[in-house]
């Protein structure tokens, strides 16, 4: 490729990221609302049109439901590690010759199985054995990467105009997107559906040496980090939203490529996962296409449920980690899952009390008696399927006892409880309600992505354009009232970062 290629394909590249991205809806909500189209495959997956041909180009969002809170005890992560396996290739891409390297990671699992077990036996393990069989798998994983071609569903991708690839997985789901010129739709079915067909787990052991450095970086070697993930865990002590979705480093250093294998096929099928397109794309041609390729997903099980109910909180949980750092604080307070009648409310009840620089938080902690350097206030960790957290965030400011500062937390979620809010903070946030809402409709890869949201977790994608009309319906009375029931001691569960000597 010539530079003046090259710098052209990046600037087209720029340009299709720009314009799929950041595009201007070309309609109010409430139109758009009407234009919105369903596909629904024999296999019962449902893709969701959104027309928008005013650009060449169109961006999508595969939502998978299944995320970490649906792994098995023992294999936290897998769900994320799959995600990363997505984009390793398939039979037809990412191999140099697919039946030998087919038959070289066959022997490469055999020869992990063998290694786990005597690793298992602990202090019996026997050393040279141990030896012996590492220096075997390592061989047998030198001759499978021999055979790979790294990286070869992502070039393929961006040789085509495709800009944005990525994926993300969280406690509730696995979600996959990028964006493509039009004229390339085909190629996408084809891609996106080969992927969900006939993934091949290839250069997995090297993966899971990237997810561990992952795991390190965001939480073994940050203070932060090691206190949300000992908060979270001792906020749920049945459900598995208690868990993180990376993973545990045990369970991570245990994993093979069978327990992904297992892992995909139990969860991946047609019916626990929607599709949006947004963009410049019609109708008769999508649902042809979809039809041809991803009407080969196999239907699957659908979506189930988690059967642990979190106990009712009976009293305050405390983690307190203690480290030569800056002190922290997260409050976490039990509250119903998302489409429960009164989140509506407890949105309210979270952007009036910790929301920007004119909250009640900020107004008093910041700004008025200095006692922090931030504040802040959440709602929906650790994720929305499931009843999850109303969550207070306070970073101290220097020589602030933190004990101080989380009385006049307590304080203020207390004022809201005792004497509401006003019309006029409920007025300005609806506003800020309406503006965020339509900001999020805005590009096509955001929409996609809203769509599916709503789809797999209020039920029906036409639910999301009903948000307003909940937000408007929520009154003064309705935020005192889930101040009441929320900000009891009994429904609390406190993570600190005490500051030791040294710090």
């Amino acid at each position: 490729m010539s530079l003046r290629t090259g710098l052209a394909l990046r600037a087209a590249a720029a340009l299709l990221a720009l314009l799929a991205l950041g595009g201007q809806a070309s309609a109010s909500y409430e139109e758009l609302a009407n234009e919105v189209q369903e596909i629904v495959l024999d296999n019962g997956l449902k893709i969701l049109l959104l027309e928008r041909h005013d650009v060449p180009v169109f961006s999508f969002w595969t939502y998978v439901g299944v995320g970490g809170v649906d792994e098995d005890n023992g294999r936290s992560g897998i769900a994320h590690m799959f995600e990363h396996m997505a984009f390793k290739g398939t039979r037809e891409i990412g191999s140099l010759d697919i039946k030998r390297e087919l038959k070289a990671l066959e022997a490469l699992e055999e020869a992990y199985a063998a290694l786990q077990a005597e690793k298992l036996k602990g202090d019996a393990a026997d050393s040279a054995r141990l030896a012996s069989l590492q220096a075997h798998f390592e061989a047998l994983e030198a001759e499978a990467a021999s055979l790979v071609d790294t990286n070869a569903f992502g070039k393929l991708v961006e040789a085509h105009g495709g800009v944005g690839l990525n994926a993300m997985t969280s406690w509730d789901a696995t979600q996959y997107f990028y964006s493509l010129p039009s004229n390339k739709l085909e190629l996408w079915c084809l891609l996106e559906s080969d992927r969900f067909i006939n993934p091949v787990l290839r250069e997995f052991y090297k993966e899971k040496n990237v997810i561990l450095e992952e795991r390190n970086m965001r939480t073994e070697s940050q203070p932060q980090g090691r206190l949300f993930e000992q908060w979270v865990c001792t906020a749920y002590i049945g459900h598995p939203y208690g868990r993180p979705p990376i993973g545990y480093r045990s369970d991570i250093e245990l994993w093979s490529r069978r327990d992904a294998e297992d892992f995909y096929k139990r969860n991946y099928g047609a019916r626990n996962m929607v599709i949006a397109v947004v963009g410049d794309v019609y109708r008769a041609e999508l649902e042809s296409l979809a039809k041809k390729y991803f009407g080969q997903i196999p239907p699957g099980p659908g979506p189930q449920a988690i059967r642990t109910v979190e106990p009712q909180q009976l009293g305050e949980r405390r983690v307190v980690i203690e480290e030569a750092t800056q002190p922290f604080m997260f409050i976490g307070y039990h509250v119903p899952a998302r489409r429960h009648a009164d989140r509506p409310a407890i949105g309210a009840l979270a952007s009036i009390l910790g929301e920007g620089r004119s909250s009640r938080l900020y107004s008093r902690l910041v700004k008025a008696d200095q006692l922090a350097l931030w504040s802040g206030a959440f709602d929906g960790l650790p994720g929305d399927r499931y009843p999850a957290l109303l969550t207070l965030i306070a970073l101290p400011n220097k020589d602030v006892k933190v004990e101080d500062l989380e009385a006049a937390v307590y304080a203020e979620a207390e004022r809201i409880a005792t004497e509401g809010v006003t019309e006029s903070e409920l007025a300005g946030y609806k506003t800020r309600a309406r503006a965020q809402f339509i900001q999020g409709l805005d590009g096509n890869e955001n929409m996609a992505g809203q769509l599916c949201w709503a789809q797999m977790i209020l039920g029906d994608w036409r639910e999301l354009f009903k948000q307003l009309d909940a937000i408007a319906a929520v009154t003064a009375a309705d935020v005192q009232r889930v101040a009441g029931e929320i900000f009891r001691k009994s429904n609390r569960t406190v993570g600190l970062i005490q500051t030791t000597a040294g710090s």
